[in-house]
């Protein structure tokens, strides 16, 4: 089994209103948002990789478009702009494209967080 990944990044604001989120959260605020998504597979075919990665890295770069330079808040599916509800929104967008990601991890760099997730 072999797994092949890519990365992009985006810039966002957002904020977050949960029971028990602190101050800082309920503001607008912005990251630098960087992800890694990943596809796993069996051998290799006889073109030799499991899939395209150039292909299945525009699938991303066109996906992660659609958040650069946004409000979050304002996406639909991204009301509540959390890590985990970004994760599974940008899975449903990368499935849409033809691509069923085995991980997806998102990062804010800056501040050091980090969430992956595995669907399934």
């Amino acid at each position: 089994m072999f797994e092949v990944s890519v990365s992009g990044s985006f810039e966002a604001s957002h904020f977050i209103e949960a029971e028990g989120a602190s101050r800082d959260y309920r503001r607008v605020h912005g990251h630098s948002f960087v992800v890694l998504a990943a596809v796993r597979g069996p051998a290799p075919s006889s073109d030799g990789w499991i899939l395209d990665l150039g292909v299945f890295e525009t699938a991303l770069r066109e996906t992660l478009s659609e958040l650069d330079h946004r409000l979050l808040n304002d996406v639909p599916g991204l009301e509540r702009p959390t890590f985990e509800n970004i994760l599974m929104w940008i899975e449903a967008r990368l499935k849409e494209k033809g691509f069923t990601p085995s991980r997806l991890e998102i990062e804010r760099p800056t501040v050091r967080q980090k969430a992956v997730y595995i669907p399934g």
